[in-house]
């Protein structure tokens, strides 16, 4: 991911709305990911804060969170996979509506271009099902 000025992030964050804002600088989240860090020791506190704030500031869907972990910071699957359940039940569920509403909003702007007023049809990427036979 590239990363932003601070000003750009700023920018981000002052479009936020309030309860977002605060779970950012929330001494409360800071404490959940020292304590979630300690538990599962992962030396790597500031990395993963990073990485909620970006979920905070829409700019990292939720779900992409294990993943995430694994990739940025190297974690095994099964540490990954306890620590994002860890994160989300005292992180992310408690302002689960404002990032629903938030992820909703983002993916609206990025599904209708400005100044494009009649509605594109989206068209489903083509899957392969293994489990059925060729339509003949």
């Amino acid at each position: 991911m590239e990363e932003l000025s601070r000003d750009e992030l700023w920018a981000i964050y002052n479009t936020l709305p309030a309860t977002l804002k605060d779970a950012i600088f929330s001494e409360d989240t800071a404490d959940a990911i020292f304590n979630i860090c300690k538990l599962y020791e992962i030396d790597k506190n500031s990395e993963v804060a990073k990485i909620i704030g970006r979920i905070l500031m829409g700019l990292l869907p939720p779900e992409f969170l294990r993943d995430t972990l694994q990739e940025e910071i190297g974690l095994k699957e099964d540490i990954a996979k306890k620590t994002t359940m860890e994160l989300e039940h005292f992180i992310l569920n408690p302002v689960k509506k404002e990032l629903d509403a938030l992820y909703e909003e983002i993916e609206g702007k990025e599904e209708k271009p400005v100044g494009d007023t009649k509605e594109q049809p989206t068209e489903e990427p083509k899957k392969e099902d293994s489990y059925r036979e060729p339509i003949q």
